[in-house]
């Protein structure tokens, strides 16, 4: 059902060579060869923005929360701040203070080539100043070296987020200011974004990074990050965000920017809106370039996922229709007619000629949580089955579980109607149904990752797009949302504040490229072990097995306070998961 797409590559042949110029092409060849690896800036940090957009959600915090007093040495007195380090999934908040074990001597990070990853380092402010944070060139064997321009740092911003009455300062976006102003007592976190270029040869490689106050270099901090001797594995299953593209013309540039920071973070594939006019014909000329967009972008996967229903078979309703039994705003199917039935078939069989030429595969939805909307479960149906015996070869996926938490009958709703179940909770009594059913029914999951920018921990995305998928055993995991306007609270990036950038991230999109990391190092361990024999592997086996022993398969019904659906370990562990299953392949 997955494949990897192979991207191709031209090499230009000079058709003349004279002796001097072959000279010169071999010695660029040997510099390139022993000296710096991934000079250029990578393309996660070109499509980034800087300044995250003005938003009404998007308010600084009133209250000024300082710090208990804290001990401090003779060192950090007297430059004025304590240096300290967390796992990436530990939320700082303003008025922590860090016990003697996270004071940062040295950082260390471990990767493979051609992957991003997250370092985080914070100050504990023992008199205010601005503070900004550098990255160093990091030298390697041989004489080879990572350039400073495959670090990019950023100040975690906090917002102002009011849960039942109560405000409170929560860490959400990674903006990239020059400075940031940092108060007496007062614990502010930076966060540092490496990439390994790909081609990068093994081994450790060491260099600082530069704490500055008001410019001037105030501490030094060890960093080495460590690349290993395998490249990862593709994980063989769709890993997606929910995305609602603007898709006319003035928007494709910001789309080719937004669909490489998806990539870049680890998504095999993304959803695409369609192009229609508001009577809901199919703009064509706009959908190539569109497609020819997301074929750039590169991604991994080869499914093409679209939902195919506003303004074509169905209207948004800011006014509920109470006479359908329609109590919230969401869509209105249009009454069935053969003129609405053609065109719909037409423009499914388009979009899937047009994926086709781009080496796509079609993924069809034509409604949204059909099964707890009861007034479009009889449109649901009617286009599944129009589409089943019209366009037979169109994957045709439906969201589904909030039908079943209602009491409605899903698994008989749709039996036989879709070929993709995408379930919203873990429910494998009424999986288990499905499969009686359909024995060839396959699962996705969604949404079990809790709210995206707003309150909660940080660990639900990392085990979401990582280990507990794998445990899962789905053929893909989404989330909403990559960015939406009509759900603040829930985006995973936001607009810059610039429109010629592309999205701000969250430290919970930075969360979902490293399970989606997860995923990979786990499928590249399965793959390297394969049915081998012998210590290494009965020792990968075992690990494996207690891996899956630990990770539990639920969902609990989601609490604004407490964050994601799906039980979490404490900050720190996915990590010690990850290096242990890096220690195993290199074994293998």
């Amino acid at each position: 059902m997955f494949h990897r797409m192979n991207r191709s590559h031209s090499v230009a042949r000079p058709t003349v060579a004279s002796k001097a110029g072959a000279a010169v092409i071999a010695a660029a060849i040997l510099l390139l060869a022993i000296g710096v690896c991934g000079a250029a800036v990578p393309e996660q940090f070109r499509v980034w923005g800087g300044q995250a957009k003005a938003h009404p959600y998007m308010a600084d915090p009133e209250a000024v929360v300082v710090a208990a007093p804290v001990e401090a040495s003779a060192e950090e007195t007297a430059r004025g701040f304590v240096l300290f380090a967390k796992p990436t999934s530990f939320v700082i908040a303003p008025d922590f203070v860090p016990a003697a074990a996270d004071r940062s001597a040295s950082l260390a990070a471990r990767d493979c080539a051609g992957q991003y990853g997250p370092i985080s380092l914070a100050v504990l402010a023992l008199r205010p100043g601005e503070f900004s944070m550098s990255v160093t060139d990091l030298a390697g064997p041989g004489g080879r070296t990572i350039a400073a321009e495959n670090f990019d740092v950023r100040v975690v911003r906090r917002i102002k987020v009011t849960t039942k009455g109560q405000s409170e300062a929560a860490p959400v976006l990674l903006e990239s200011p020059a400075t940031q102003t940092v108060r007496e007592r007062e614990s502010q976190q930076f966060w540092i974004t490496y990439y390994v270029p790909e081609g990068t040869p093994t081994g450790a490689y060491t260099g600082k990074v530069r704490v500055l106050v008001g410019g001037a270099e105030k501490a030094a901090v060890p960093l080495t990050l460590t690349v290993y001797p395998f490249v990862l594995a593709e994980p063989g299953v769709n890993l997606y965000m929910y995305y609602n593209a603007a898709v006319d013309p003035p928007d494709l540039a910001l789309i080719e920017k937004e669909l490489a920071d998806q990539r870049c973070h680890g998504m095999t594939m993304a959803p695409m809106s369609m192009p229609v006019t508001r009577d809901g014909d199919l703009k064509r000329d706009v959908l190539a370039a569109v497609l020819d967009i997301y074929r750039k972008a590169g991604f991994s996967g080869h499914h093409l996922e679209i939902g195919l229903w506003n303004r074509i078979t169905a209207e948004w309703l800011n006014k509920p229709d109470t006479s359908i039994k329609m109590y919230t705003t969401w869509f209105r199917y249009y009454p069935f007619s053969e003129r609405l039935d053609q065109r719909y078939v037409e423009t499914v069989k388009f979009i899937r000629d047009e994926a086709r030429r781009r080496g796509l595969d079609l993924v069809l939805e034509v409604a949204d949580e059909p099964g707890s909307h009861p007034w479009t479960t009889e449109a649901t149906q009617h286009y599944d089955d129009l589409i089943k015996r019209d366009v037979p070869d169109v994957l045709r996926e439906l969201t589904t579980g909030g039908g079943w938490a209602m009491k409605r009958p899903e698994d008989e709703l749709w039996k036989g109607r879709i070929n993709i179940w995408s379930v919203n909770r873990w429910l494998p009594d009424k999986m288990a149904l499905v499969r009686q059913g359909d024995p060839k029914a396959v699962f996705q999951i969604y949404n079990m990752a809790g709210e995206g920018s707003g309150m909660g921990r940080l660990s639900p995305p990392r085990l979401f797009f990582g280990f507990f998928n794998w445990k899962a055993g789905v053929a893909g995991a989404a989330q909403w949302v990559y960015y939406h306007n009509g759900t603040a609270s829930h985006n995973y990036t936001w607009p810059a504040a610039d429109a010629s950038q592309g999205h701000v991230p969250t430290v919970r999109w930075e969360m979902a490229r490293e399970g989606a990391k997860d995923r990979r190092y786990l499928a590249t361990l399965e793959q390297r072990l394969g049915g081998k024999t012998g210590p290494a592997a009965a020792e990968a086996r075992q690990f494996l097995d207690e891996l899956s022993a630990r990770i539990v398969l639920k969902t609990d019904e989601y609490d604004p306070i407490a964050g994601g659906r799906i039980p979490t370990e404490p900050p720190g562990t996915y990590d010690q998961w990850r290096d242990r299953a890096a220690e195993l392949i290199q074994r293998l």
